[in-house]
């Protein structure tokens, strides 16, 4: 993924999945940027975390709700 800027100055052909995500404005000048996975294709389940992180969410917050938010 590059800087969305890169494409929109023509330095960088458009990268069709990195110049449509959700960007999250934070105080500081911090931020987050969203993104999914490709078109057709299906996200890993949680992230690809490994079985054994993936076990422990629920447990670490200690109802499934917070698990499944993942």
């Amino acid at each position: 993924m590059t800087h969305r800027s890169m494409c929109e100055l023509g330095l960088l052909p458009p990268d069709n999945v990195a110049v449509s995500p959700a960007h999250v404005s934070l105080s500081g000048g911090h931020g987050a940027g969203v993104l999914g996975a490709p078109p057709g294709i299906p996200a890993p389940p949680y992230m690809g975390y490994p079985e054994e992180v993936v076990s422990g969410l629920s447990e670490g917050y200690g109802d499934d709700v917070h698990g499944e938010l993942l």
